[in-house]
């Protein structure tokens, strides 16, 4: 009998096509339309075709365009690396811990800041990051004689501050990742060390590492391509007080990231098939980056 991709039941079939359809009309569709959409010039009650028009003005005449991908980098170099070493550290630590009461008590505490509503949680960070003698954090660091950080208001601390938000909400996800990675590593691999004598440094740094590759690469590439796409922190957290329209992206475009850009020219400005154009851009960039990220931290190994 010839081999078939399909599944064999009716309904794994039918659950098959579903899925297929809902790709198809919810994702890859308006991926096509953004990429037809960005060689025209679209506002409303206007459109015509521009070719390459947009993407000229994208790459030689807008140097936002380069601000904002300047920003967005900065912003994924801030928080993978904080993410990845955070996250690892608690899995590591819970991984520990024999009692399964209490560490699933701690991976529910930690993880709980990644299922609170983004929105909900910039909120509140807003006002713990206000300047002065107001905000928490301030108030904390007068405790060790630090003096005043002016958080968002401040083009150095700007994007800093939504870095140590996002360490602080993803690193519980990252934790349950890494969790479970390490208690798939059979523990004989450590009982043979123990008894050569490897310490636990040595043994983390031969076993550990190495078999959580596959795992870190998964997290490695989920959280840039979170950090990437970050709006909802720049959004809430940045609107500058005082000015027309409640400018967000700022100070001095500090925290302008790509996707308010996109979002600022697509939907404030309703510059429709130039913001297009930026998001095929940018979408290129995405697929480079995850490209590189699992050809080079993909690990092939066997047990």
């Amino acid at each position: 009998m010839a081999e078939t991709w399909l599944p064999r039941g009716g309904l794994a079939r039918a659950v098959l096509f579903g899925s297929l359809t809902f790709f198809l009309l919810f994702i890859w569709w308006p991926i096509v339309q953004t990429f037809w959409l960005s060689f025209q010039f679209k506002r409303p009650g206007e459109q015509y075709w521009v070719g390459i028009e947009n993407y000229r003005t994208i790459l030689f005449a807008d140097p936002v365009f380069w601000k904002s991908l300047e920003v967005t980098f900065t912003y994924v170099a801030l928080t993978v690396p904080g993410v990845v070493v955070f996250g690892l550290l608690l899995a590591v630590t819970l991984n520990a811990l024999t009692n399964v009461t209490v560490r699933g008590f701690f991976t529910s505490l930690y993880f709980i800041p990644y299922i609170v509503p983004l929105v909900a949680v910039a909120l509140v960070w807003r006002y713990m990051y206000l300047p002065g003698p107001q905000g928490l954090f301030n108030v904390l660091l007068g405790y060790v004689g630090v003096d005043p950080i002016r958080w968002l208001n401040s083009s150095e601390w700007a994007l800093r501050s939504l870095a140590l938000l996002r360490i602080w909400k993803i690193s519980g996800y990252a934790m349950v990742l890494f969790l479970a990675g390490l208690q798939s590593i059979p523990a004989i691999y450590y009982e043979a060390a123990s008894i050569d004598g490897a310490s636990a440094w040595r043994r983390f740094w031969s076993i550990t590492l190495p078999l959580l590759m596959p795992t870190t690469a998964f997290v490695v590439v989920i959280t840039t391509i979170g950090a990437l796409l970050e709006f909802t922190t720049v959004y809430t957290m940045t609107v500058q007080q005082g000015v027309m329209g409640g400018d967000r992206g700022g100070p001095n475009f500090a925290t302008h990231v790509m996707s308010y850009h996109i979002f600022k020219t697509a939907i404030t400005n309703q510059y429709e098939g130039l913001g297009s154009a930026y998001a095929a851009v940018f979408f290129c960039i995405m697929v480079l980056i995850g490209y590189i990220q699992y050809r080079f931290l993909r690990v092939r190994y066997e047990y």
